[in-house]
C-alpha cells in the first residue's frame, strides 16, 4: 500500500510518519505494549493536496508573513478548502482495507483514536504537543476518514500557527510550505485511569526524579490542561516516593455510549479524594519510564493509560525544555 502502513510493520520515519507516529513504531520494534492499529502516512496528505489542486492555493496563503490578529483568517480560509474537496478515492480505499484488517484481529465491538503526527513533531528540536488534534472514541469507518482529513486540517488551526509565530521570534522559523502530516489510527483504549509521566521532574529539572500526572478516565483532560490532576513524584533511582498531592480532579472524560466522541462526567466525591494510582500501577509506570528512557537515550514525556490494569503507553516524546541539574 502506498498511503497506509501498519503500525506492526513499519520502520520509524519521520519524514513519512511524523514525529509521533515514528517513536510509536520505535516502541513496538522494542516490545512495548502498545494499541494496535496503522497509520496514514504523508504520501496521502500529499496526494490530496495534489489531486485537490490545493497547493498553490494553499502556498499562496501561508507563504507571506502574518501577525497573530491575521491568524484566525489563515487558518479559517484553510479550513474551508480543505473541506470542499474529496479524500481521494485509492486514500480511501487503502484506509478501509487496513480498518477492516484491523477489526478482524480487534474484534467488531470496538472503537478507535484519531492522533495527529506532524513531520516536525516530537523532535529534540520541537515539540509542537498539542498543536494538532486528536480525536478519541471513533466508532465507524466513515468517521476515521472524517476525522483523518480534520487532522490534516488542524496544521493550519489557530494554535498552530500562533506555536510557528512563536518559533520564529525564536529564530528557530519552521517553513509551513513544507509541513506535512500522518494520521495514526489505533484500538481506544478505555482507560480507568490515564495520564501522563516525565522520566525526569520538570517543575525542578531534577534528572534523578520522575514526575506523574493523572486523573480518573481518558487522559484528554490533563493534555488539554482541563483539570487538577493528582501529582506524584518518584524516585528515579529506586522506586521511592517523594511526594504525593492529590488533585481536586473534578471532571472525568468518559466514551460517549451514543457516537463517535467523549462526554465530561463530574466525578464521584469518593474518588476526587482518591490517588487516581495505586502502588502495583506507580511501579509500572516507574519501570515504564526508565525502559523508554534507556530506548530513546532521552528523557521523555508519555502519554499512558490503564485498562483494567494493563498499562498502555499511548506515545512518548523528547522533553525539550530541559535544563537539568547535575
Amino acid at each position: 500500500m502506498n498511503y497506509v502502513d501498519f503500525l506492526d510493520n513499519a520502520k520509524p520515519n519521520p519524514s513519512l510518519f511524523g514525529g509521533k507516529g515514528s517513536n510509536l513504531i520505535n516502541l513496538i520494534n522494542f516490545g512495548v505494549n502498545t494499541p494496535q492499529g496503522f497509520i496514514v502516512n504523508t504520501n496521502s496528505y500529499r496526494q490530496f493536496l495534489k489531486t485537490s489542486h490545493l497547493n498553490e492555493k494553499l502556498l499562496q496563503i501561508i507563504s507571506t508573513d502574518y501577525t497573530p490578529n491575521d491568524i484566525m483568517g489563515i487558518s479559517t480560509r484553510i479550513k474551508e478548502l480543505f473541506l470542499r474537496v474529496q479524500i481521494p478515492q485509492g486514500i480511501v480505499d487503502e484506509i478501509k482495507s487496513a480498518y477492516i484488517n484491523l477489526v478482524k484481529k480487534i474484534g467488531k465491538k470496538t472503537s478507535f483514536s484519531v492522533r495527529s503526527s506532524a513531520n516536525i513533531e516530537d523532535s529534540k528540536s520541537f515539540s509542537f504537543a498539542g498543536q494538532a488534534e486528536s480525536y478519541l472514541n471513533i466508532k465507524t469507518f466513515k468517521d476515521i476518514v472524517i476525522y483523518v482529513k480534520n487532522c490534516w486540517i488542524s496544521l493550519y488551526s489557530p494554535q498552530a500557527l500562533l506555536y510557528f509565530l512563536q518559533m520564529k521570534k525564536r529564530n528557530e522559523e519552521i517553513s509551513l510550505i513544507d509541513l506535512e502530516m500522518a494520521v495514526i489510527i489505533q484500538k481506544m483504549i478505555n482507560s480507568q485511569t490515564s495520564g501522563v509521566l516525565f522520566t525526569v521532574n520538570v517543575l525542578n529539572n531534577e534528572k534523578n526524579e520522575m514526575l506523574i500526572n493523572s486523573t480518573w478516565g481518558l487522559g484528554e483532560l490533563i493534555t488539554n490542561n482541563l483539570v487538577i490532576p493528582d501529582m506524584i513524584i518518584l524516585d528515579k533511582k529506586q522506586f521511592r516516593l517523594i511526594k504525593i498531592i492529590i488533585g481536586k480532579k473534578e471532571k472525568m472524560s468518559v466514551p460517549n455510549p451514543e457516537g463517535s466522541s467523549t462526554i465530561l462526567l463530574d466525578t464521584k466525591p469518593e474518588l476526587k479524594e482518591k490517588l487516581s494510582l495505586n502502588n502495583d500501577q506507580l511501579f509500572q509506570l516507574y519501570n515504564l519510564g526508565l525502559n523508554l528512557e534507556t530506548i530513546f537515550n532521552y528523557p521523555q514525556d508519555i502519554e499512558w493509560a490503564i485498562e483494567n490494569d494493563i498499562l498502555y503507553p499511548l506515545q512518548s516524546r523528547p522533553i525539550t525544555t530541559l535544563r537539568l541539574i547535575e
